[in-house]
């Protein structure tokens, strides 16, 4: 009879019921056994490969691809531990005759055992005599009661194991509680991180070029974020230590290009005098941007003083970190001057290693030493600053746009231009690079305020202030600006690009008067000739006239003539009238445009003869007249529309009232004046009266 019966074939009323139970109950010990003798075979080779990692690591520090290469191989090992010590004791499924046989053996019986439970089965009764089955099941039921089925079943291999497993298990914490920090290491390493081993002298923070690249938390890693520089410019590194302060640290570097040189830069200590010196250019700095009241804050500036304030002043670095606009600065400030009374609260718990390299070409990798500390290796990549090319074209009043001009260099930085005018500035990155943003600084009389520029066209690359807020769509005061970028890479100029845009004067019109005769009758029509220019244009050219009436005249002439309306006489230094015997009596405006509208620049300069009448004034003798030319600039309009401009007035020409008598008598001394200047001419000419 071969065939395997489960428990579950015997019938509810089986006599065989309690050695069955009996065989139950030493299955699942042995299933037991098994597993546990498994299973912690398996969690020593665990343990077993940690430990040697562990000791691998602890001695070697092995960079990320060794830890890989070891970690392989203890997986490999634990892989071998399985198959050799776990796998052949799972997958084993013992029934009730296999546990009848294990007891025949161990007990050294007859096979009754196995017999009796085979005919302990509803199909057993179709298998031959009834008789002899009942017989065999009786007789092994009355025995089953005393046998032991457990005699001969060992513990001692499970319990080796689990000692040993328990062992390491208890190392393993008793090491944890001693040494939390490497074995918090070590799990960062198993996970391929950064994590140093804890050691005397801790790197806190590393910043290179005034950007963070290491910054330890709760994490504790080690590695530096790789960084940008800008080509060929220094590369300063500063160090921020705690625990036991070094007293120097060094960089090993290696240049990443075809050359592959190395070189070490020492780095020294900054002295509390140092540090204290930093914070008070951080407080110099940021009072001068809060006077200044610019708006936005930007970037470069962020970074330059930030790097001043984070080792001695967190608060206040953090403060500025978070601050966008101008007006958030007072807040640092007070965070500042908070920690220069308090100074030097905990800086001399901490050591600030300062070093500073010569200008690079080609990117370097580095390595931090500082005591017993170091930092994983980090890249720094050498990378073009953005060149920026400026143009600036002034854009002059409409009133001056037709005036002929030699066209000013758009791509100067420092501007003379027209009150009114507008400029029209953009820049553009002429090596190729893309910019993040630029803005540009104006500083006036008003104060300091910043704008922001935005790309135009296609590709973005022409960057020009936004027509709606733009200072300079018209310009009535000189200004300073500055332009600054940063390129997608982080960098900004070496130093922002500075300019002056200055007002250049509109200058006064000019003009000249003259007549031939000064004495002439009341009735006379004297021929003016003039001369009238400006650089952008005329607005308006008239004459002038002042009546000065004699006192016996005035009578009379006030009678004659209706009073013209009076306006206050331009003052003259010559030709007037002492007061007690001449009286302003009217003043009176010729205009000699014969078209409306301003004269502009491409018909100046303007000349002319204009024959002004006497005889609507009502002269008499002993009257006297001022003509005066008034030339008046033409500067654009106003809200109304009218022309706008500043006038000029030439020196004045006083005309004296005489009758026929005195205008002959004015006339012949004239004659004999000019015939006495021609002889002069003509004696100097021959030579006549000369020394032999």
């Amino acid at each position: 009879m071969t065939t395997a019966l489960k428990q579950s074939d015997a019938p509810a009323n089986s006599k065989l019921l309690t050695l069955r139970t009996q065989l139950a109950g030493l299955r699942r010990a042995r299933a037991g056994v098994r597993a546990a003798v498994a299973w912690s075979a398996l969690g020593i080779a665990i343990l077993a490969a940690l430990a040697a990692v562990f000791a691998l690591d602890l001695i070697f520090e092995l960079a990320v691809p060794q830890r890989i290469v070891v970690l392989l191989i203890a997986a490999g090992c634990v892989a071998w531990a399985f198959v050799r010590f776990t796998r052949p004791h799972l997958g084993r499924h013992e029934d009730e005759i296999e546990m009848a046989l294990l007891v025949e053996r161990q007990q050294q019986i007859d096979s009754d055992l196995v017999a009796a439970l085979q005919f302990d089965s509803p199909r057993a009764f179709d298998w031959g005599s009834p008789q002899l089955t009942g017989a065999v099941i009786d007789y092994v039921a009355a025995v089953g009661r005393g046998i032991n089925v457990f005699e001969g079943f060992s513990r001692q291999q499970m319990a080796r194991r689990l000692g040993l497993l328990g062992v390491g298990l208890a190392v393993l914490l008793f090491a944890a509680i001693l040494w939390p920090g490497h074995i918090a290491a070590f799990a960062n390493r198993l996970l391929l991180g950064s994590r140093h081993y804890p050691t005397r002298t801790v790197i806190e923070q590393v910043v290179v070029n005034r950007t963070p690249v290491l910054v330890r938390d709760a994490s504790g890693g080690s590695a530096p974020a790789s960084s940008n520089a800008a080509q060929g410019r220094p590369v300063a590194f500063l160090v921020q230590c705690a625990g036991e302060l070094p007293a120097a640290g060094t960089v090993q570097l290696a240049a990443t290009g075809a050359a592959r040189s190395r070189t070490k830069l020492e780095l020294k200590p900054l002295s509390q005098g140092e540090r204290l010196a930093r914070l008070k250019e951080a407080g110099v700095k940021l009072s001068a941007a809060v006077d200044s009241a610019a708006g936005q804050l930007d970037e470069p500036f962020k970074n330059e003083v930030g790097v001043l304030l984070r080792f001695d002043a967190p608060q206040a670095a953090e403060l500025l970190d978070k601050a966008k606009m101008h007006f958030e600065l007072p807040a640092v400030l007070v965070a500042l001057d908070a920690a220069l009374k308090n100074w030097p609260g905990d800086g001399p718990r901490t050591a600030v290693l300062s070093g500073e390299l010569a200008r690079l070409n080609d990117g370097v990798n580095y390595k931090l030493f500082a005591g017993d500390a170091w930092t994983d290796p980090a890249t720094i990549q050498m990378i073009p600053l953005p060149i920026i090319e400026l143009t600036a074209k002034p854009v002059p009043p409409k009133y001056a746009q037709s005036a002929a001009q030699s066209a000013p260099d758009s791509s100067g930085r420092q501007l003379a231009v027209l009150e009114g005018s507008a400029v029209e500035l953009s820049i553009q990155c002429s090596n190729g690079k893309k910019l993040k943003s630029a803005w540009l600084t104006i500083q006036t009389k008003a104060g300091t305020q910043r704008y922001d520029l935005a790309p135009f066209g296609a590709a973005g690359e022409v960057w020009r202030p936004r027509v709606a807020d733009s200072p300079l769509k018209s310009i009535r005061e000189e200004m300073r600006y500055e332009l600054q970028v940063v390129d997608t890479d982080g960098l900004s100029l070496e130093t922002p690009l500075r300019g002056t845009i200055r007002i250049r004067p509109d200058r006064l019109p000019n003009g000249l008067a003259e007549i031939v005769h000064k004495v002439v009758l009341p009735s006379a029509e004297p021929v003016i000739e003039y001369r009238a220019s400006d650089d952008y244009g005329i607005a308006q050219l008239a004459i002038v006239a002042e009546v000065e009436r004699h006192k016996d005249s005035r009578t009379s002439a006030a009678a004659e003539t209706p009073a013209a309306p009076a306006e206050t006489p331009q003052p003259s230094d010559a030709n007037q009238i002492p007061a007690a015997a001449a009286v302003a009596a009217e003043t009176r405006r010729v205009s000699l445009l014969s078209e409306p509208g301003p004269l502009v620049a491409s018909r100046l300069p303007l000349t002319g003869r204009f024959r002004f009448s006497l005889s609507p004034l009502n002269l008499a003798k002993g009257d006297r007249v001022k003509l005066t030319l008034e030339v008046i600039d033409y500067r654009g309009e106003n809200e109304a529309g009218q022309p706008t401009g500043l006038a000029y007035q030439a020196d004045p020409l006083v005309l004296e009232i005489s009758d026929l008598s005195g205008v002959q008598a004015a006339i012949a001394a004239a004659d004999e004046q000019s015939e006495k200047r021609i002889n002069d001419i003509i004696t100097r000419q021959l030579g006549i009266g000369a020394a032999p």
